[in-house]
């Protein structure tokens, strides 16, 4: 018995000691880490693949026997591996799309500069041969293997980031691809690039995991309206939402943008593309000369863009050599000022749109471009709508009105006056300087009052319509406009007030996301008069004379009264 127990004892070490070899030599856990150390991207919850490309083919084995007796050790190492790969693998069509055979040996070169030598033992493999197995040439066959991936299904492993950190577990060494996304940490950034993580990967029974870095090439784009201004006075308000992407103002108004964006990762690059476009619509114009840029907090910098024949759209590339000049994930700021022109009139909004082109790989010239950013403008018409106070309701001609605002201390009256030379809204300070709008046959004004932002008007009335009274007051009209959230996030509602009733506003909703279109929103402000005689109320002593007269007779009266009830009692 206790022969056996010994010899079962040294049976088990050497099961171990084979088994330690075996595991160094076939190591069974295998995988790749995604990790991002990029402040300006995340990739916490993104789902990252791995996909095998080539398998990996280990050399001769060769058995060798330490030790005799029952003390004997047998060891089993393999020589050189290699990688390998059958013409029915999902990577064949592409690594060898316009590759050419040698005629003599069959080596096939692929476009990518990877040679492929045929296997004297199996007709449908190829061995990779490791001279041209570069990480450039990898990169590039990964780069285009992106367009006919398997499926996620047909990974050979996956694993979802957390803490800026994704594992892939895997099963057996080869040559993988990893694919999947990087998305901005920019709040501002609302929306997606979806740039995708690509990267060539080897791992072998010596080195059986392997680190990965997303591209941060994945320059982000953003932009914002930051400012609406009437001269040097910023209108409070007129920027609708914290995003700024839509904005209301009256015509002649300056409108600031801001494009953020960040320096690119251009390492193993010769050469990067990066490019700045905007465009924007008719009823805008640039301001020459506001254009100024600033690198990572820097001081800001004049420059001129390069601008299209109609002067709608310019573009603005940042050479190659300042691209280098700053780490990766550094701010680039562009700020630039439009004016609202009269064409802004004609339509429900004004828009700006940008967007930014770069380079994809290092190994090729394509480029992608981030989704495009747009923000709005818009401004506003006021009407009236002149009716009598009557069962009919019959509709007026011939009222005069001025409009007037008033200063932000409430103390001075300015008055509405289209500068016809320039076409722009301005302000006067007298009613006579003033705009005159007049009533047609159908109670609207001949002319409306164009080109308006939100905030409080009133309508002085300074002549009624034949046969009826001025009004005693200005009518009081509040503009409102805010952006919708939720389902309706990408719509602008219009709302008004007259005197603090409900106003309605034609083409009151402006649907930010369907094409511009001639439906410019206005409110209808329903004015009513009455007709008849109306008493003095300025000048002289007007009515006063009447309540005077009217409270002595009162007094008078119940002085009479009192007396003859005394007398009453008394007699």
């Amino acid at each position: 018995m206790k022969k056996f127990t010994k010899l079962l004892g040294i049976v088990l070490i050497i099961a171990l000691v084979m088994s330690m070899g075996i595991t160094a030599a076939f190591a069974e856990d295998y995988s790749i880490t995604v990790t991002n150390d990029n402040d300006a991207m995340s990739i916490n919850g993104k789902t990252y693949y791995a996909y095998k490309v080539f398998n990996l083919t280990l050399g001769d084995a060769t058995t060798t026997t330490t030790g005799e007796g029952d003390d004997a050790v047998t060891t089993t190492t393999y020589g050189a591996y290699a990688y390998s790969i059958k013409n029915t693998d999902w990577a064949w069509a592409t690594l060898t799309a316009e590759a050419t055979t040698d005629a003599t040996t069959k080596v096939i070169t692929t476009k990518y500069g990877i040679k492929l030598i045929p296997s004297a033992s199996d007709p449908t493999t190829y061995v990779v041969d490791g001279k041209t197995m570069t990480e450039a040439n990898a990169r590039a066959l990964a780069d285009k293997l992106q367009a006919v991936l398997p499926g996620t299904s047909n990974a050979a492993g996956s694993a979802v980031a957390a803490n800026e950190k994704a594992t892939i577990s895997l099963t057996a060494p080869g040559y993988y691809a990893v694919y999947g996304v990087v998305y901005p940490t920019d709040p501002l950034a609302t929306e997606d690039p979806v740039e995708e993580v690509v990267a060539a990967v080897a791992l072998t029974t010596t080195d059986p995991s392997a680190d990965v870095k997303p591209k941060a090439s994945v320059p982000t784009l953003n932009k914002k309206i930051t400012s609406v201004k009437e001269g040097t006075n910023t209108v409070d308000g007129a920027v609708l939402d914290a995003d700024g992407q839509a904005a209301v103002a009256k015509i002649g108004s300056t409108v600031s943008y801001r494009i953020d964006s960040v320096f690119p990762n251009t390492t193993g690059y010769t050469d990067y593309t990066f490019t700045i476009s905007d465009k924007i619509t008719s009823g805008l114009d640039y301001v020459t000369n506001s254009f100024k840029i600033s690198y990572s907090a820097g001081k800001e910098t004049t420059i001129t863009p390069t601008f299209a024949t109609d002067s709608k759209s310019f573009t603005f590339t940042i050479p190659f050599a300042t691209l280098t000049s700053y780490p990766a994930g550094s701010n680039i700021v562009l700020t630039y000022d439009c004016t609202v022109n009269d064409s802004a009139l004609n339509y429900d909004y004004e828009n700006n749109t940008a967007q930014l082109e770069y380079s994809h790989s290092p190994y090729d010239k394509t480029t992608n471009k981030t989704p495009e950013k747009e923000t709005y403008v818009l401004d506003i018409n006021i009407d009236v709508n002149k009716v009598a106070e009557s069962a009919s309701g019959d509709k007026l001609s011939g009222a005069e009105f001025k409009l007037y605002r008033l200063t932000s201390d409430g103390s001075t009256k300015q008055y509405y006056k289209w500068d016809t030379a320039n076409k722009v809204v301005t302000w006067v300070d007298t009613q006579a300087a003033g705009d005159t709008f007049t009533t047609g046959s159908n109670g609207k004004l001949t002319q409306q009052v164009r080109g308006l932002d939100k905030g409080d008007y009133y309508l002085e009335e300074t002549k009624a319509p034949t046969g009826y009274n001025l009004l005693a007051a200005p009518a009081h009209v509040v503009i409102n406009v805010v952006e919708g959230t939720g389902d309706n996030a990408n719509k602008v509602t219009y709302s008004a007030t007259v005197d603090g009733a409900t106003s309605s506003v034609e083409n009151g909703v402006v649907d930010l996301v369907a094409a511009q279109n001639q439906n410019q929103p206005v409110v209808d402000a329903t004015i009513v008069n009455n007709s008849g005689t109306v008493l003095p109320s300025t000048g002289g002593i007007g009515t006063t004379i009447f309540y005077v007269v009217g409270s002595i007779l009162v007094v008078a009266a119940g002085v009479l009264l009192i007396t003859k009830k005394r007398m009453s009692r008394e007699g």
